[in-house]
């Protein structure tokens, strides 16, 4: 666990980090979501992750361990 300071709390707590699903951009018709099916399937980038995550269908969290505010924390392009 990392060290962070927490606007919450006001002092420096510990934070775990947390991956988090994001929303889908399909709607949720069967339709709909046999598209996201086929653009998960077709994308590969899933493949050489482990347990499939993509990090394109990921969001990065910490979470606080004394008062559990959960602060969006995606860095690089590759969370974008």
């Amino acid at each position: 666990m990392k060290t962070r300071f927490c606007e919450n709390c006001g002092q420096n707590t510990e934070h775990k980090e947390v991956m988090k699903q994001k929303p889908s951009k399909y709607g949720q018709s069967k339709k709909e979501q046999f598209k996201a099916f086929l653009d998960g399937f077709f994308s590969g980038s899933a493949a050489s992750l482990p347990a499939g995550a993509s990090l394109e269908l990921t969001d990065r969290y910490v979470v606080c361990t004394m008062c559990g505010k959960e602060t969006l924390d995606n860095h690089g392009t590759a969370f974008q």
